[in-house]
């Protein structure tokens, strides 16, 4: 046994293993072994698109919360009309290392994975919205009690949508006293909801359904508020009274403006005085805007307010319609009298 081991520790096999154990040892301890290296080149490949992907998602933001459109006519880097997200890239590149690196490579065809093209711009802005949306019904949760208010409108595709806000208390503990807390009223747009029957029933029914899909209960419930559509307010077959029907503790509130606009507008249709002078207020802007020219006149004399048209949904806007005239009256008869007294 002694012979046969001695023969062994002194043959190249064994002297050969031996060094390349002690060499992987101290590999191992000084961090350099082949994995090490593979997992260096890994980690440095993972930090890359994390940075980029960091840039990306901030140009989403940027561009979501100005309500800019993202994309263009052409879907190429440096090409006029390819949209403001790309630009925005382009951009970024200018003074951003690693994004005119990224760049580059994508000029070089160093690289065919960008996250640039419209599917990830879409899934970008997909996933920011899905968590802004689980934050405020977190808060929701949170405060229990919640409102909700509701219109409906056709978009450009004439499909009719409806808009669903929440409104809730939203308490925030101040974590240096747990005694102390500050509350504040917060009113949160959540969607946009395909609309396929526009009756009481079928519009209770969706925001019954929506309010699930959300895991807010109908039974905290303490408000909604509608315009004063029939369908709507309806004391019988209403959205509201089919959801007081199920929680009668959520109490209908109409749309208080709009109810205010049209009191207001009903009660000066009545007056004959007050139609025909809108009328005259009326006629007074489409003449002035019905030529440059008399535009132009109109602007020579006028210095501060030029005329506008009359507003059918909006009462209040009309206070800046008569404003040209309540301080400018004397301007715009001038601007008249040249235009009456011009023989071309």
């Amino acid at each position: 046994m002694s012979a046969i081991l001695s023969g062994h520790e002194k043959s190249s096999e064994h002297l050969a293993n031996f060094h390349s154990w002690k060499e992987f040892e101290l590999r191992l301890r000084n961090n350099k072994t082949i994995d090490a290296e593979h997992l260096r080149l890994v980690k440095n490949e993972e930090q890359y698109w994390q940075q980029i992907v960091k840039r990306l998602i901030a140009s989403v933001r940027v561009l979501s919360m100005q309500n800019l459109a993202f994309r263009g006519t052409h879907e190429k880097l440096n090409t006029a009309d390819n949209g403001n997200f790309l630009k925005f890239v382009e951009f970024l590149a200018l003074f951003d290392p690693r994004m005119d690196e990224h760049l580059r490579k994508i000029k070089d065809n160093k690289t065919h994975v960008h996250y640039l093209d419209k599917d990830i711009q879409n899934e970008l802005i997909h996933l920011l919205s899905h968590g802004i949306k689980q934050k405020i019904l977190t808060s929701a949760c949170d405060a229990k009690y919640f409102s909700i208010v509701v219109d409906c409108t056709p978009d450009a595709g004439h499909v009719e949508q409806m808009t669903m806000t929440i409104r809730f208390l939203d308490v925030i503990s101040n974590p240096e006293n747990s005694n102390a807390a500050t509350a504040s009223i917060k009113e949160h747009f959540l969607d946009y909801v395909p609309l396929k029957k526009k009756t009481g029933a079928g519009m209770a029914e969706t925001i019954i359904k929506q309010l699930g899909k959300m895991s807010l209960s109908i039974e905290n419930l303490r408000g909604q508020g509608y315009d004063n559509g029939r369908n709507m307010r309806g004391k019988n077959k209403g959205v509201q009274r089919r959801i007081l029907d199920v929680n009668p503790q959520a109490l209908f509130i109409p749309h208080c403006a709009h109810t205010l606009n049209l009191a207001v507008d009903d009660a000066v249709k009545c007056c004959l005085e007050a139609t025909a002078f809108f009328d005259l207020v009326q006629h007074v802007y489409v003449f002035f805007s019905a030529s440059t020219r008399r535009w132009e006149v109109l602007t020579r004399h006028v210095s501060n307010f030029t005329v506008k048209p009359l507003s059918e949904t909006r009462w209040e806007s009309r206070i800046d319609v008569l404003k040209p005239l309540r301080y400018q009256l004397g301007d715009i008869y001038d601007a008249l009298a040249e235009i009456a007294n011009d023989t071309n």
